[in-house]
């Protein structure tokens, strides 16, 4: 119970923290080599979709060099490492050793 009270409290004040605190190169438009196309909003959502079909959507808590994910399509949560470039994006895949290329495609 101290545990999940503990991660409650710092979920909270982690989702607290502006958009001025995240570099605000992330926020966009994102096309991967699937051609998947990522959506990070400045009130840290994002919605992952295909030609057709939203592939996940949820709430991210971003950091120097990880991303806290919450899925609210699926309740999921995990931590991706990633590294952002000038036109670039990359993500390590939950669970995975691979990771996603993303370019960035608008704003």
């Amino acid at each position: 119970m101290k545990n999940l009270l503990f991660s409650i409290t710092i979920l909270f004040s982690s989702l607290t923290l502006s958009a001025n605190e995240t570099n605000p190169e992330i926020y966009g438009y994102w096309l991967n080599t699937d051609s998947e196309i990522l959506l990070i909003q400045t009130n840290n959502t994002f919605t992952r979709r295909s030609k057709s079909d939203v592939i996940a959507t949820g709430k991210l808590i971003i950091g120097d060099n990880n991303i806290n994910v919450l899925r609210t399509d699926t309740g999921e949560e995990y931590t991706l490492d990633y590294f952002l470039g000038e036109e670039t994006l990359v993500v390590r895949k939950p669970n995975s050793n691979q990771a996603w290329l993303f370019t960035k495609v608008g704003n």
